[in-house]
């Protein structure tokens, strides 16, 4: 118990002791209507000023405040991240030269009794002076614009599916079964029947001529479930939800072709495509232990040859942007993810908008999926451990990874067997996030190296659990004296 806590050696001490690590300091509480800015006490006394002055949330009072804080040299602001009211301020501040501690509230408020503007921005403002403050990550430029894309689209299509269910709904209310004989009804087969049937056709007959030749149902099949009682009411709910579909539709083409735009403005990596550089060897774990075992031999072509590989489909959700996403994302980035199971372009992409493409900031794997909320938070007390769980983060980055996942369970891969493997001794909920863990891993290690993933396949990770099991069966022979016999 004792070799698996942290515990602190004699130089360590030193480093815990604290020390005034920000002097030139200030802390700033945000709100909707007036930001609170405390100061550190000695500079304000020297200077003749107030410990904590107010200022307005409209840009003449970001300017004002960013004036302020000059005028009295402070370097280093610390804030909590209040809804959205940071971000003004924080960019006015940022460009400014002056940097910006940005903070989860749940970090600094800890202490009982310190529920007010005034005293959370002099709170603030102590605990950033000793350096207790940890700032949150953010992203800029480019990765943040590419960020708010992502998520709106994202939105987007949460949105059209709403439409889509209402549409859906309108039908069988007419029973119109649609549904019963068409896998989706916003393909191809179905969009065409909801639009004739909105310009006037009733006669079922006509409606199932326009039927799709790859669709698995029969012309009489769709005929008999078209046979609809048509009312003025749902006609016209059908109708209005129609057109919102197709609206939210055109405007995520345009959504896409802005993105496209935006990754047109990254640039190249400098990394060579099949360059890689050198891991420690406490980066590359096996399967069971972390991560997939991801170095692969160079073949010199500069394209991977496992790359035709990929166990995860083309999605129509997927970004058609008018140019190669892939080969765009390659050339970014400098090695192929999209090798990585389950990785496709658009999921690619939604990642990289929320976690950036330099994974020099985390040192470490598991730095990396601490972020990501799937290390396990271990509570020990009394000398037994009373809980593991992970943190309940609603963070964008994990559900990025948290998605696909659905489709990796049911391909053919290593992962899929180290899902189901974990699905059946527990239980669905720890396998996806078990899982998304592993992936995180993998990317952070492809990303960060530059090397690319190989498949092994869910054959051979049966294998490996079967070396694995006739390992410990030895072990556990040798040390109670035993013999294994083979079976007869």
């Amino acid at each position: 118990m004792l070799q698996k806590q942290k515990i602190r050696s004699v130089e360590e001490i030193e480093a815990y002791k604290l020390s005034v690590c920000h002097p030139d300091s200030a802390g700033i509480d945000l709100g909707s209507t007036e930001n609170y800015v405390a100061l550190n006490p000695a500079i304000a006394a020297e200077m003749d000023l107030p410990i904590v002055r107010k200022f307005s949330t409209t840009t003449t009072g970001h300017q004002e405040c960013r004036d302020f804080l000059l005028q009295c040299g402070i370097k280093d602001v610390c804030m909590e991240s209040t809804g959205i009211y940071w971000i003004n301020l924080h960019y006015i501040l940022t460009e400014a030269g002056i940097h910006v501690c940005l903070v989860n509230p749940k970090m600094f408020r800890m202490v009982p009794g310190r529920k007010t503007d005034i005293l959370d921005c002099q709170w603030l403002q102590t605990l950033h002076m000793y350096g207790l403050c940890r700032g949150s990550f953010i992203q800029e430029g480019n990765l943040r614009m590419l960020r708010t894309y992502m998520r709106e689209r994202e939105n987007s299509i949460q949105d059209r599916s709403r439409y889509c269910q209402r549409m859906q709904k309108a039908l069988v209310q007419m029973n119109i079964m649609l549904v019963n004989v068409v896998s989706d009804i916003t393909g191809k087969t179905g969009m065409e029947i909801i639009k004739a049937i909105i310009d006037g056709t009733r006669d079922p007959k006509a409606l199932a001529l326009l039927r799709d030749g790859r669709c698995k149902r029969s012309t009489e099949e769709i005929e008999e479930a078209l046979n609809g009682i048509y009312k003025e009411d749902q006609m016209f709910l059908l109708k209005q939800n129609y057109d919102k579909f197709m609206f939210i539709n055109q405007q995520i083409a345009e959504l896409d072709l802005q993105i496209g735009r935006l990754l047109a403005s990254f640039p190249s990596s400098d990394r060579k495509q099949g360059e890689k550089t050198e891991t420690p060897v406490s980066t590359t774990p096996s399967l069971d232990e972390g991560s997939e075992e991801e170095a692969s031999q160079d073949n010199g072509k500069g394209k991977n040859k496992n790359a035709k590989k990929k166990l995860v489909k083309q999605s129509k959700n997927d970004i058609m942007a008018g140019i190669d996403l892939e080969q765009r994302l390659l050339e970014i980035l400098g090695v192929n993810l999209t090798t990585i199971t389950g990785l496709a372009p658009n999921s690619l992409l939604q990642i990289i908008s929320e976690v950036g493409t330099d994974m020099s900031l985390f040192p470490s794997e598991k730095h990396f999926v601490s972020y990501l909320g799937f290390a396990p938070r271990n509570k020990i007390t009394g000398g037994r451990l009373i809980s593991s769980k992970t943190d309940r983060k609603k963070s964008h980055a994990a559900q990025a990874f948290k998605k696909v996942i659905p489709s990796i369970s049911r391909n053919k891969s290593a992962l899929a067997g180290f899902y189901h493997r974990i699905a059946a001794r527990k239980s669905a909920g720890e396998a996806i996030v078990a899982t998304a863990r592993k992936l995180a891993i993998m990317f952070y290690n492809t990303l960060k190296y530059g090397k690319e993933f190989v498949e092994k396949g869910q054959d051979e990770y049966k294998k490996m659990l079967e070396e694995r099991e006739k390992t410990r069966l030895v072990k556990l022979a040798k040390k109670y004296h035993m013999e294994l016999a083979p079976a007869v």
